[in-house]
């Protein structure tokens, strides 16, 4: 519960910074506050994910210690379900939906562009249980195989996707009779999970190993899916892979117990979600700060490049602006024979007077208009399309990580310059990165080592 409380009290210090050091930069660059106070909403969330009959409801009744969610071998239920416990005073029951993603105060309003039939399949459910005071479990249909939106009727994998990415805990289920075979955890390995969260937030689980006939059997469903795993994941080396199965009504025989530990384990590690999740949104802010900072570099780059080409342009301006104010009156004068006297003319006679540069000036004038009209309708579009096309000089890459931000907001940054460049040059971007790095190096640091005493 202490923990729950921290990380509470950090959300709310890490919303008022963000509101007031970066609040005026995201609103400039058209960030989402929302995107990222989102994760900052509510308790931490282990999400429970795997095929059907992997043992996720089972796992989750033992969690909770009485029976709350329907068991079975077969496909029993076909809801995204949020356990977490009533509110002082509050009794138990359901929410549907609908009345989930229409609250602000919780995070799952992004849920809402799943559509009607999803939310159908959607609700909270608050049950009365120790575990649930300072956690929430999502406890989600069995992934199934050949299995597409259309027979849902939803995006199931995007909601996975979606959850994933507001969770701090996931843990992914197998049974030992479909070790990573159904195409839906693959496509989830694969592709959705990467795309949602980092790999520290996954926990991988081999269950309900009491059903193999022997150790050998167990060898083979073990290594089965290590080899699965490393075809999904792209990895050679394997995370580690708790082996479970559930001791409840079961007696226990010398085989099994020795893999006991590994269930308490595994309930030790969801245990520490109120932690991860300190460190979670410490993480998350980081990332979209050092986001914000790589689009002010970006564009501070765009607008000292285009510094550099008008002070170019504008050199060789005033050298015509030059030339015309010494001898623009002279070609008038040999053409078309006024005026009666020239600047340079009357410089060598000695009758200098104040009329005499009216036409020099014009001719000035002119080499300048001309120049800032070249600028406007050539130059300056044609840098632009250049700046475009070769969006990637915009950004030194110094460091994979650096350039995995990049990838992520370089799609922004280049619509941004095609949509309003000529406002973005007077913006103060190199004061903006200024400010967003100092609130990683200084203002998160601070609070990481808070959260490392906590």
């Amino acid at each position: 519960m202490k923990q729950v409380k921290k990380a509470r009290e950090l959300a709310e210090e890490l919303q008022e910074l963000l509101r007031k050091k970066a609040g005026q930069i995201f609103e400039k660059y058209g960030i989402d506050m929302g995107e990222i106070t989102s994760s900052l909403k509510w308790k931490p969330l282990v999400l429970i994910i795997g095929n059907y009959s992997s043992g996720k409801s089972t796992f989750i009744n033992e969690l909770l210690e009485r029976e709350v969610q329907r068991t079975g071998q077969a496909p029993t239920d076909d809801s995204f379900t949020v356990l977490t416990a009533p509110e002082e005073g509050e009794s138990e029951g359901d929410i549907p939906g609908p009345t989930v993603v229409a609250d602000d105060n919780l995070p799952f309003t992004s849920l809402r562009k799943f559509g009607e039939s999803f939310l159908s399949h959607f609700l909270i459910k608050k049950v009365k249980s120790p575990i649930l005071q300072d956690i929430a479990i999502i406890d989600t249909p069995g992934m199934l195989d050949s299995v597409t939106e259309k027979d849902r009727g939803y995006d199931y994998l995007g909601v996975i996707g979606e959850l994933a990415g507001l969770s701090d805990l996931i843990v992914l289920m197998f049974d030992p009779h479909k070790a990573g075979t159904i195409k839906e955890t693959y496509h989830a390995i694969r592709k959705t999970l990467p795309a949602a969260v980092g790999e520290d937030r996954v926990v991988y689980v081999l269950n309900r190993i009491d059903e193999c006939e022997s150790v050998p059997d167990l060898v083979r469903a073990y290594g089965t899916l290590c080899w699965n795993l490393s075809q999904m994941t792209g990895r050679k080396d394997m995370p580690h892979i708790f082996i479970t199965f559930s001791p409840v009504g079961r007696k226990i025989t010398p085989e099994l117990e020795v893999w006991l530990n590994e269930r308490e384990e595994l309930k030790k590690t969801i245990a520490t979600a109120p932690r991860m999740r300190l460190f979670h949104i410490l993480q998350e802010v980081d990332v979209k700060l050092r986001e914000a900072a790589i689009i002010a570099e970006a564009l501070e780059t765009f607008k000292s490049n285009f510094k550099k080409r008008l002070k170019s342009i504008w050199k060789t301006a005033a050298v015509a602006a030059t030339g015309g104010f010494l001898f623009g009156d002279v070609l008038m004068k040999l053409i078309f024979g006024f005026p009666s006297t020239t600047l340079l003319e009357a410089i060598l006679k000695g009758t200098f007077s104040i009329s005499v540069l009216l036409w020099p000036s014009i001719w000035a004038l002119v080499a300048m208009a001309l120049t800032a009209l070249y600028v406007q309708r050539f130059s300056f579009p044609k840098f632009v399309k250049e700046t475009v096309d070769n969006i990637d000089s915009l950004c030194k890459i110094d460091s994979a990580y650096k350039g995995d931000l990049w990838n992520r907001v370089k799609g922004k940054v280049k619509s941004m310059i095609e949509k309003d460049a000529r406002h973005l040059l007077w913006m103060p971007h190199g004061r903006f990165y200024k400010r967003l790095n100092d609130m990683v190096n200084k203002d998160l640091k601070k609070m990481y080592e808070q959260v490392r005493t906590a």
